[in-house]
Order: structure tokens, then C-alpha cells, then sequence
């Protein structure tokens, strides 16, 4: 004879019940690891990266004009020079190159950590002195972020200096153009909000450049609210040609957010450009869809590419798929132009 299982409306409930639990568990931690992983996650070894690097020169362009740019000097006597054609060649090279050290594209970094830990406690010592004693290593040709710097306090622990105190002592025996002892105005939270409403990026980026090391929360926070101000803006080509334009396409890629910036492109008919923007998104998330559609294609051109990248990943897709429809429009009617 058969056996029979009746299963009550209270079991199957608590069941399911259970069922859920777990999948919201399971839910739970994967998300709780992909956050952990995307936060430890370092962004630095991936920027210094050959192919990162050549990506991001190319994105940012070369416009002479404007990378030379207007510089307040002090006025001297113009210098005329005869010159072969060969040797106007080399100077115009001499000059191009000093042009393109000036994009040398700021370094993308993780905040860095502060300093705790104490070095040794002497109890003979506490109670010395009701100051702090701050000892510099001022040995010549060492590089800031190498000198040591260490601080006795008051109660006999000699412990490493802060990043703040580091930096003041370093301005001190190593002073730097343009940085000044104590942090400006300019970059508190009130003053930053309205130099960015007057569109001042690149100055605000330059300053910032000057006053802070890459990896000082200042100055991440600082590049980050201007980059932030610029997406949602669409001020790119203000960037354009500028050392911080690199900077702006990789911290928009590493945060999933170069909708924008691939449509500024698509617009502007710079599709090599933007190429190499879903390119560097491939390097940067390599576990994506778009970077598995892409890697099956073979010898694709840019429109594939850009194309692979609206059909996967894309947040905006019926404007990006407009605009690359209304490209691809305008380059059939110039092929028929020159064919007719």
C-alpha cells in the first residue's frame, strides 16, 4: 500500500518561507562582496597599465593653440632666427614635445591611509615638555614622499608625523611653486560650489594639482565634485586638450559612467575617440558584457564597437542608438556626395 505525505498550509508556508530567507541571504552576500571588491579595488596599478596610458592620450587630443594657451609672463624682446626648412621642421618637433609634457595626465588613486602607529614609547621622557617635538630628515635629494618624518609628543611616544604635518615640514625645507602652507579658501565646500557654477574647472583642477598629493582626500574629493559638475553638465570639451581630461575619461569609466562622454564624442564626430573610451571600458571591467561581446569580435570597426557597448551595458541606449544612427546617416550622404 502506498504511503501518503499531506502537507499542511502551515508547513508549506514556513517552507517557503525559509526558501526566501536563504535566497535573501545569498542576495545579500553577493552583494555585500561585490561592494567589498569594488572598494579594495586598486585603481592605480590599472592607470599605470602601457595601453591604459596610450587610451587616455588619445582621448584627450593635442591642440596646440590651446594647450599653449594664454600665460601671464613678464614681457621680453621677441627673438627672430633664419632657419632651413629642416630645421623649422626639428624646432616646430622641440616645441610640440615641450607641449606634450604639459598633458601629463594627473595619477588616479585610492585615498591613502592615515598614519597610527607608534614607533616606540619612552616613559622617561613624558611630561618633558608640554609641546610636540617634530624631527625632519633633510637629507638632500630625497623625495618628499620618502623623507622621514617623526613627532615625540608629550607623553614620550615618538610615533610617524600625519599626512598634513608631513606635508607642512615638507613645503618648509622643500618648498613647491604654487602650493601654499596652509590649504586655500578656494577649496572649501561653500567657495568650490561657486567657482564650479561659474564653469572654472580648469583652474579649480589646476590649483588642486599644485596644493594636493593624488591620493589626499582633498583632493579627491575636490576632482571628483568638478568631474561630477562636468558630467552632468556636458562641459567636456572644456577639458579637451588639457592634462585633466585623461583623468576625467578614466574616472567616469572606473564608475560606470561614460554615457555622456560617448555621446560628446558620437556628436562630434570623434568616433576614434570614442572607440577607445568603450576600449578602456573593456581594460577596466574586463568581466563585463560588453568586454565578452567584444572579444568575439573580430577586426571590428568603430561604429561595432561602439555599438556592442549601447546593446550591453549602456544606461542611455535611444540616445546613444540615435546618435550613432544619425552619424552613420551623415557619412552615407558624404560617400554618395563624392560618388555622385
Amino acid at each position: 500500500m502506498a504511503a501518503s505525505i499531506t502537507l499542511k498550509p502551515t508547513m508549506f508556508f514556513s517552507l517557503s518561507r525559509n526558501l526566501l530567507k536563504q535566497q535573501l541571504i545569498k542576495t545579500t552576500l553577493r552583494n555585500f562582496c561585490a561592494s567589498v571588491e569594488a572598494v579594495e579595488r586598486d585603481p592605480f596599478p590599472i592607470f599605470l597599465d602601457q595601453n591604459v596610458q596610450q587610451l587616455l592620450h588619445r582621448v584627450t587630443g593635442f591642440d596646440p593653440l590651446k594647450v599653449a594657451g594664454p600665460q601671464k609672463r613678464k614681457l621680453k624682446r621677441p627673438t627672430y632666427k633664419l632657419l632651413t626648412d629642416e630645421e623649422l621642421e626639428q624646432d616646430i618637433k622641440k616645441a610640440n614635445e615641450r607641449l606634450q609634457a604639459r598633458l601629463q595626465i594627473p595619477p588616479y588613486m585610492n585615498p591613502r591611509k592615515p598614519k597610527l602607529t607608534p614607533l616606540i614609547t619612552d616613559p622617561d621622557l613624558a611630561g618633558f615638555d608640554k609641546s610636540d617635538y617634530v624631527f625632519v630628515d633633510v637629507s638632500f635629494g630625497l623625495h618628499d614622499r620618502k623623507r622621514s618624518v617623526v613627532i615625540r609628543d608629550p607623553q614620550g611616544t615618538l610615533k610617524e608625523a600625519s599626512w598634513d604635518v608631513k606635508e607642512r615640514m615638507n613645503q618648509i625645507f622643500n618648498p613647491k611653486e604654487g602650493k601654499q602652507y596652509f590649504k586655500p579658501k578656494m577649496f572649501e565646500e561653500q567657495i568650490l560650489e561657486k567657482l564650479i557654477a561659474d564653469g572654472k574647472y580648469v583652474y579649480i583642477l589646476d590649483r588642486a594639482c599644485c596644493q594636493f598629493e593624488p591620493d589626499d582626500p582633498d583632493f579627491i574629493r575636490t576632482t571628483h565634485r568638478v568631474y561630477n559638475a562636468i558630467n552632468s553638465k556636458k562641459d567636456f570639451d572644456v577639458l579637451r586638450s588639457t592634462r585633466h581630461f585623461g583623468s576625467i575619461a578614466f574616472y567616469l569609466t572606473w564608475n560606470k559612467m561614460i554615457d555622456n562622454l560617448l555621446l560628446d564624442m558620437i556628436n562630434r564626430d570623434l568616433l576614434s575617440d570614442a572607440k577607445d573610451l568603450v576600449t578602456l571600458y573593456c581594460i577596466i571591467h574586463p568581466s563585463s558584457s560588453c568586454s565578452q561581446v567584444i572579444k568575439e569580435l573580430k577586426d571590428a570597426q568603430p561604429e561595432q564597437i561602439i555599438k556592442a557597448y549601447i546593446t550591453t551595458d549602456a544606461k542611455q541606449k535611444p540616445e546613444l542608438e540615435l546618435s550613432i544612427q544619425a552619424f552613420e546617416d551623415a557619412k552615407r550622404s558624404r560617400e554618395k556626395k563624392k560618388t555622385g
